[in-house]
């Protein structure tokens, strides 16, 4: 073993929570199979842990701490890592491609579910790598929508429909590309600001706290005139510059940063602290600074997501960002599997799906020569049955909180070492 595949250093990681028996993926780092529940594994820490190191198995009896390693197959096998982010890619890229050929009204809904689908994307960046629910992300996506209004509606039109704003807003102008971006960095700036005081929560307190900060942050967009419209008014007049197929490259761009993110040091630092906190913390992982540096890049995609709202809906109010948009895109999240980027992919697609069958069938969906109906109060209810059922039988998802594996992996084990047993 020597070269690049060397390995530097072993630690002992906690395994108590491995499903026995079977292969666990911990991302771009290992792959074990485990046939039992010790209490630790002893596992290799690669010099390269991105794509290029590929994955290696470690086979782990239970009578025996020995190991045998599994080295990579070549340039197909080294594709292995990256093929959860192209099948990821294909799957909004050809769903997006079916729909532009379908109505004006199928294209807006999809478009919405693209805007969802970058918000749940957020979610998954801070909640599946910490493992801290989080009911404030809506927050993020309401200073994005706001910034980007306020940033994009003309100079003049503001003036009359927004008396109240303080002065040096009235003359704010950008393109809308760019009130983009600042409503993403106003996202984050948010999530920074408060971050050092709630990610020294957990369990229920971190969800309270950042449900409060959904409603701090929803009651300031609603009562303060001098940032926004007069109470219970819109704010209208936001150019109708958006696409669905400029709507799909944001939510591809979204995917393509969550899964980067997901390779960073803070990325693997936070999932190994969510998995052990105690260890975590004995190993020197301060689990407050990484929770900060995640929730602040989360809270710049959801800032984003905010931006691409408003240019989508053209009318923004404060009610339109607040609980029910947070329980949404958590479902979907949920569905689809908390501990993947695959799973808030998918999740997002499936629920979006059923939402809009759902609907059409309140209203009587054409099927040739039938008419499909169910009663008005049918979606939030079946939606709602879904939810449940998923909970109960499949609690880790459609996707079981796994991402995509490349399909023709086939592990060999490094010269001098014993084979795998396949089980």
């Amino acid at each position: 073993m020597t070269g690049g595949w060397f390995p530097r250093r072993v630690r002992d990681v906690n395994a108590r929570d491995l499903a026995a028996p079977g292969d666990e993926q911990l991302q771009g780092c290992l792959r074990v199979r485990a046939r039992d529940r010790g209490p630790a594994l002893s596992t290799i820490w690669f010099a390269h842990q991105g794509t290029r190191g590929g994955t290696h198995v470690i086979d782990r009896t239970a009578t025996s701490d020995e190991v045998a390693l599994s080295a990579p197959r070549g340039l197909w096998y080294r594709l292995g890592p990256i093929w959860s982010l192209i099948s990821l890619l294909a799957i909004v890229y050809l769903v997006t491609l079916v729909n532009s050929f379908l109505g004006d009204s199928v294209q807006v809904q999809l478009q919405y579910a693209l805007v969802n689908l970058i918000i749940v994307v957020a979610l998954q960046i801070f909640i599946g790598t910490s493992g801290v629910l989080s009911f404030g992300h809506v927050a993020f996506v309401a200073v994005g929508a706001w910034t980007v209004g306020l940033l994009t509606i003309e100079p003049e039109l503001k003036r009359n429909l927004l008396p109240d704003l303080f002065p040096f807003l009235f003359d704010l102008n950008a393109p809308w590309f760019v009130a983009v971006l600042i409503g993403g960095i106003v996202g984050g700036l948010l999530a920074l600001v408060v971050s050092p005081v709630l990610m020294r929560l957990n369990g229920l307190q971190a969800g309270i706290a950042t449900f409060a900060l959904l409603g701090v942050v929803n009651q300031v967009l609603t009562y303060w005139s001098s940032i926004g419209p007069r109470s219970g008014q819109s704010m209208v007049g936001i150019p109708d510059v958006l696409n669905l197929q400029t709507t799909m490259l944001f939510a591809m761009a979204a995917i393509v940063a969550a899964w980067l993110f997901q390779r960073t040091k803070p990325s693997r630092l936070l999932r190994a602290a969510r998995e052990d906190g105690i260890a975590a913390a004995s190993s020197g992982i301060n689990v407050v600074s990484q929770r900060i540096i995640v929730f602040a890049v989360s809270g710049i995609v959801a800032g984003v997501a905010g931006g691409l709202f408003a240019l989508t809906n053209r009318v923004v109010q404060s009610s339109q960002l607040n609980i029910e948009l947070t329980f949404i895109t958590l479902a979907m999240l949920v569905l689809g599997g908390m501990l993947s980027l695959s799973g808030a992919v998918i999740g997002t697609l499936v629920f979006s799906l059923v939402d809009v069958l759902l609907v059409r069938m309140q209203n009587g969906l054409e099927i040739g020569n039938f008419i499909v109906t169910v009663p008005q109060g049918a979606r939030a209810i079946v939606l709602g049955l879904i939810l449940v059922g998923m909970l109960l039988f499949r609690p880790s998802g459609i996707t079981g909180g796994r991402e995509f594996v490349w399909p023709f992996r086939k592990d060999r084990p490094l010269p001098g070492m014993p084979p795998t047993n396949e089980a």
